[in-house]
């Protein structure tokens, strides 16, 4: 098993994908050694559900990936989203083809009483996720190693798809920290923005005909609640007009006044007063401090 701890940045609509050149030069004031470029791989992805959604009840991800000629199997258990980081342990196991052996798992994952036999039988393919990956691994000055991968392809369920277009850094050894400066440093000088959508998510959407729809929490609803809300409704604003834009400055003005009674820092606060979410970048920036400080909580 393993813990995986990860930023996603999604690429903003309409913008061009970074060049490997611009992703060198704003990685590089941070490197301690030159980067490691992996070869460039296809990947294609089958994701399983049963009719009665049970995988997703119980906030977990099932799918097998044949990467260089050879199937692999995962499945991600429920984690956690705190803010803009998604945390969530998983398990891989080698498998002999598209269709996964949930016998091959490790017993205890599975919580008590469910029959892994019957859920074997009732699997079936939902969506895909076909996407070429660029992988590099690097060694920050700090001593924390990150994988930066660039997705670039398509999902596909439920008789649509929709494009991939999105980077991902994952913690393999080090500081969370770390992770968020790598972040900030993206954000600042590249067309990208904290993506709060998994891969799953989106092909789960898709094949179920959920499209994203505005979100209005409850004053007193959790951080996490109110942060996917608002980064929502920011994508939402932005794919079609400013129609949106007077009713998310009244949803982050809302937002932003409870702050002090939830014991946000004093700094924090204080920036988001000042800050109109419809700037887009110093949000995401704004965020990626806010989560940070989720995760030390």
């Amino acid at each position: 098993m393993t813990l995986e701890v990860e930023l996603k940045l999604a690429i903003n609509s309409g913008q061009q994908v970074p060049t490997e050149a611009a992703l060198l030069a704003c990685w590089q004031p941070l490197l301690a050694q030159p980067v490691t470029k992996h070869a460039e791989k296809q990947l294609f992805n089958a994701y399983f559900e049963t009719a009665d959604q049970w995988f997703r009840l119980h906030d977990c991800g099932l799918r097998t990936r044949l990467k260089s000629g050879q199937y692999e199997q995962t499945i991600k258990l429920a984690g956690q989203q705190q803010g803009a980081a998604h945390i969530r342990p998983e398990y891989n196991q080698p498998c002999q083809s598209v269709m996964p052996v949930l016998a091959d798992f490790p017993s205890e994952i599975w919580p008590q009483g469910t029959d892994v036999a019957q859920l074997q039988q009732d699997l079936q393919e939902l969506f895909r996720t076909d996407f070429v990956r660029q992988a590099y691994i690097l060694q920050l000055h700090d001593g924390s190693k990150v994988e930066a991968v660039l997705d670039i392809g398509t999902v596909v369920g439920g008789g649509a798809d929709a494009p991939i277009c999105e980077l991902e850094l994952e913690l393999q050894q080090g500081s969370v920290d770390a992770l968020f400066t790598l972040a900030r440093a993206m954000v600042a000088s590249l067309p990208v923005s904290l993506g709060f959508q998994s891969k799953a998510e989106r092909g789960y959407r898709l094949a179920q005909q959920q499209p994203l729809t505005w979100l209005t929490p409850a004053v007193d609803a959790e951080l996490k609640v109110w942060l996917r809300a608002l980064s929502q409704n920011l994508l939402l604003q932005h794919q079609s007009s400013d129609e949106s834009a007077p009713a998310l400055s009244l949803l982050w003005q809302q937002f932003r006044t409870t702050l002090p009674s939830r014991q946000v820092p004093a700094a924090l606060c204080q920036r988001a007063m000042q800050l109109d979410i419809a700037i887009s970048g110093e949000f995401q920036l704004w965020l990626l401090d806010f989560s940070a400080w989720m995760l030390e909580e």
